[in-house]
């Protein structure tokens, strides 16, 4: 609970900073050594208040001035004021948006208020001395100044290896490709078509990081088609004979990162401007990927 009204002069001091500090630390260690869990979620939402909180006694001061609706709106206010910026600033450096990067900005913002609350009033000197505390070293054996040197090392190696991090880029997920080639292997397709003379292109998917089940769909569009028209199938020949809204269908299975490659000869039966469509299609028949090549037949 916040504390009552105080006699008029002797307001009292902002409470609970300590706590609030202490279950931020507690949260870094759990997220630095568990994995998320239910009671994580639940801590980090308490956490995340508790930076708030803190950020509202650095504001407000050592004394309080602030009813508790206003405590409590104020510092959700701050809560998800910080949390949004700090998620920004992460994004903008590179370094990924994880809990970790974003509750560790309230690490210090804690630490910092709770030095300002002592008694002593005087933050640098509370700052100072707790720096001096925390590295003094002179009751420590040779073993323990060794053993604590070798800690101290391994938190900072761990820091520095956590930013560098976000300047690797690690590949994604591959996606499956499609493309069409000139008998040749080049990208220099011909594009005029003599009816009914038929003419080689060569078509090669790529599977992306995952196995699967792919067809291989060839159309022949008029260019001025409105879409919803309706396509007829035409049967495997050599070459295929292909005439306005036909389609062939291939079925293939890609593995991880497999090439096929098939070449089709293509007669067009009837004159005019087409799109040929070479399309990849998945297990589900949703189009993956697809290709273009706008043909003159004449």
């Amino acid at each position: 609970m916040i504390p009552g009204p105080s006699p008029p002069g002797a307001r009292p001091p902002f409470p609970y900073v300590g706590i609030g500090t202490a279950i931020l630390m507690l949260h870094a260690i759990l997220v630095a050594i568990f994995p998320p869990n239910p009671y994580r979620a639940a801590l980090a939402l308490v956490a995340l208040f508790s930076m708030g909180y803190c950020a509202l006694s650095l504001i407000v001061g050592r004394e309080i001035r602030l009813s508790a609706p206003e405590i409590l709106a104020f510092s959700t206010g701050l809560t998800i004021f910080i949390t949004s910026l700090s998620a920004l600033g992460v994004s903008i450096l590179g370094i990924p948006i994880t809990v970790f990067a974003v509750v560790i900005v309230g690490l210090p913002i804690s630490i910092f208020a709770w030095l300002v609350q002592r008694p002593r009033g005087n933050p640098l000197a509370a700052f100072t001395d707790f720096t001096r505390l925390l590295f003094d070293l002179s009751d420590y054996s040779r073993v323990e100044k060794g053993v604590a040197a070798v800690l101290f090392a391994g938190i900072i190696a761990a820091l520095v290896i956590f930013i560098s991090l976000a300047v690797v880029h690690y590949p994604g997920e591959l996606s499956p490709g499609l493309a069409i080639l000139a008998p040749d292997g080049t990208t220099n397709i011909s594009t005029r078509f003599v009816q009914g003379q038929p003419q080689d292109i060569v078509v090669s998917a790529l599977g992306g990081s995952t196995a699967g089940a792919f067809s291989v769909r060839i159309r022949l569009i008029p260019t001025n088609a409105v879409g919803n028209e309706t396509f007829h199938a035409v049967f495997q020949t050599s070459p295929l004979r292909m005439d306005a809204f036909a389609e062939y269908d291939v079925s293939i299975i890609l593995g991880s990162r497999e090439t096929w490659m098939q070449r089709f000869s293509i007669s067009i039966e009837q004159t005019g401007v087409f799109y040929l469509n070479f399309a990849l299609l998945d297990a589900t028949s949703t189009v993956v990927t697809e290709n273009l090549l706008r043909v003159m037949v004449s």
